[in-house]
């Protein structure tokens, strides 16, 4: 009779899950505390002023948001991983388990389910003590846990079969949750290289990375932005009802590229040598990607923290000097990889001298490609019918306005075509500010340029100069007002303000205005903006270190039913601002500070006529403080 052949052993499955209990049991410690421990200790707390529903929903919520973290969950499975393949990575082991009489496929999925098992069961667990902890403290929002259990058990076996999978292509049992986070972080790292690069490299391009669904390459990274659990409230309420997980699809994708993985490991193990235990790398066709993704990564890493060191001491050709730190620094990092494959320090063989110079002439031609803007980087400018927002930052960010987008785009084609001309200029010490264009498309996708526009005379005195269109812009009244008083400061309504004074000893004292004075001195904030006497607090380009400051600033603080009230938190956060969930209802306090000085004739006749400025109180400008301190 024909013996039949068996898939699965059990016998080596209780073994494992015998062996390796502390791996499985501390994995179920951890669940245990960051879901059921987490929703009783925060039910049973003393809560005031909270609702029933509140607490349940706010409890629940937080215990998943612990719970879906990824970071847990991929570091588990590389361990479980490691651990019940461990046998693979030292020879007598190795030798011993094939000895016996299994084929390796019953190995292979006796293996994996061990180690798949050691984490659903766990979880498993934590969702029944879960509920009985529901049920125990009254919450009634429970479902919820089942969703997690669904979310965490797809992430589970797709981290997992990921991390047998890398299991497969070493030798050495410690190289598994390396191999494993860095190829995690592969695309997300890689990429951070190659923008880091082009912004050194590319004239006027910053912050030129938008991580994107590309990013769905890096697992970790990916989840961890995008895998989520929040409360649902009713529209301009605070009622809760109900938990919206989101990433739901994600999970899924991440769950049928996990069968990829399972059937890729199981053939790597039936093709793996016995022989390659102990090696870093065991499959030999990835060798050379080993060594040329490590004269990459860090041949590229280094290079690009050694140009930013030295770009702060010296002017220095910054495509020169990549090129030469890359030859030298990717030859080090290639022959180190290449010494830990060969296990020796004799590996400076002809045949991987002449790889390292392919890598070599490869990067140098890659770096080239950005030097020659052969992907038009340089050159961009975003298209008008594109563009939702545009901003341009020289002094402080201002928001143009739709009418003037081509005038904008026109002024930064002119910037790009002066490049040899403004870089020139930009190499003496002085005479060169940095201003940003920053654009936010309709896309989603946001695109930001920064150069050393001219500050010249010159420069600033000939009006159809960029320099001089966006300090016109930025001497609008309007601007300034903003600028000063925020946005839409049509509704603010002051509730408070003061003014720091000093005496000539070096005392300081905070005076706090009255709703009468507070009143008079915005009224004369107003018509010193009218008047222009602002400019030279706010335009810092022109007014250098020869602008005559106060010590002394004006406090104000006031409510405001719009949360679009700072010119610089609107810029950095324009998004935010434009997000139906973030937005809310009711008046935001918010505050602002006003920089005076000797101009700011209206606001300084004000203080004196009311009283908060007098002889023995004083406005104070740097120069006088440090004589009336000392210099200290």
């Amino acid at each position: 009779m024909k013996s039949k052949t068996s898939c699965f052993n059990f016998t080596i499955f209780k073994k494992n899950f015998t062996q390796y209990w502390p791996l499985w049991v501390f994995y179920l410690c951890y669940l245990l505390f960051v879901i059921p421990m987490n929703l009783y200790l925060s039910v049973v707390q003393e809560y005031y002023n909270y609702n029933q529903n509140y607490i349940h929903y706010s409890a629940m919520e937080n215990a998943l948001k612990v719970g879906l973290a990824p970071f847990p969950v991929f570091l588990s499975a590389a361990v479980m991983a490691a651990a019940v393949f461990s046998y693979l990575y030292t020879a007598r082991n190795a030798n011993m388990i094939h000895a016996l009489p299994v084929n390796r496929f019953e190995l292979y999925v006796t293996s994996y389910l061990s180690g798949l098992s050691f984490m659903l069961f766990p979880e498993l667990i934590v969702f029944v003590v879960s509920v009985l902890v529901c049920v125990a403290t009254g919450i009634t929002c429970m479902q919820y846990l089942l969703l997690w259990f669904v979310y965490i058990a797809g992430m589970t076996f797709f981290a997992y079969s990921m991390a047998v999978f890398v299991a497969m292509l070493t030798g050495q049992v410690f190289a598994v949750p390396v191999y494993f986070l860095i190829l995690n972080y592969l695309y997300v790292g890689s990429m951070y290289l190659i923008c880091s690069l082009i912004e050194l490299i590319s004239y006027g391009v910053s912050d030129y990375w938008n991580p994107g669904v590309s990013c769905i390459l890096s697992p970790i990274y990916y989840l961890g932005n995008n895998l989520r659990a929040r409360r649902v409230t009713e529209a301009g309420s605070d009622i809760i009802t109900g938990i919206a997980f989101k990433g739901g699809g994600l999970v899924a994708v991440y769950a049928a590229a996990a069968v990829v993985f399972v059937a890729a490991a199981c053939w790597l193990y039936k093709k793996r040598q016995i022989e390659s235990a102990g090696d870093m790398i065991s499959i030999g066709i990835v060798k050379p990607v080993f060594r040329w993704g490590a004269a990459v990564c860090g041949g590229f890493l280094i290079s690009i923290w050694m140009t930013g060191l030295f770009e702060k001491y010296h002017q220095i050709n910054t495509y020169l000097w990549i090129i030469v730190c890359i030859v030298l620094f990717g030859f080090l990092c290639f022959f180190i990889a290449e010494m830990l494959l060969e296990k020796s320090f004799k590996v400076f063989r002809k045949k991987r001298l002449i790889e390292w110079a392919a890598f070599t002439a490869v990067a140098v031609a890659f770096l080239s490609l950005f030097k020659l803007d052969a992907f038009g980087i340089e050159r961009y400018v975003p298209a008008e019918e594109d563009i939702e927002a545009a901003f341009v930052n020289m002094d402080y960010p201002l928001e143009v306005p739709a009418k003037d987008y081509g005038e904008l785009l026109a002024l930064h084609a002119e910037v790009i075509e002066s490049k040899a001309e403004y870089l020139k200029n930009a190499r003496g010490e002085t005479g060169y500010y940095y201003t940003t264009f920053r654009y936010y498309l309709k896309d989603g996708s946001m695109t930001e340029r920064r150069y050393p526009l001219p500050v010249t005379e010159e420069y600033v005195e000939d009006a159809g100069t960029p320099t001089a269109v966006i300090l016109s812009w930025e001497t609008e009244t309007e601007q300034i007002r903003q600028r000063i008083l925020g946005r839409n400061y049509q509704e603010n309504h002051y509730y408070s303000g003061s003014v720091d004074v000093y005496t000539k000893d070096g005392r300081n004292n905070t005076c706090v205005l009255t709703q009468e004075q507070l009143e008079a001195v915005l009224a004369a904030v107003e018509r010193d903006i009218e008047a222009g006497n602002f400019d030279e607090q706010y335009l810092e380009c022109l007014a250098g270190n020869d602008v005559i400051r106060y010590m002394n600033g004006l406090t104000l603080n006031y409510f405001n039913k719009c949360k679009i009230f700072d010119n610089w938190d609107y810029y950095q956060n324009y998004r935010s601002y434009h997000d139906s969930e973030r937005l809310s209802e009711s008046a935001v306090d918010a505050g602002g500070y006003i920089s005076l000085g000797p101009a700011c004739v209206n606001v300084v006749e004000t203080l004196k006529e009311i009283g908060v400025v007098d002889d023995t109180w004083l406005l104070v400008t740097y120069e006088q403080y440090k004589e009336y301190t000392g210099g200290k």
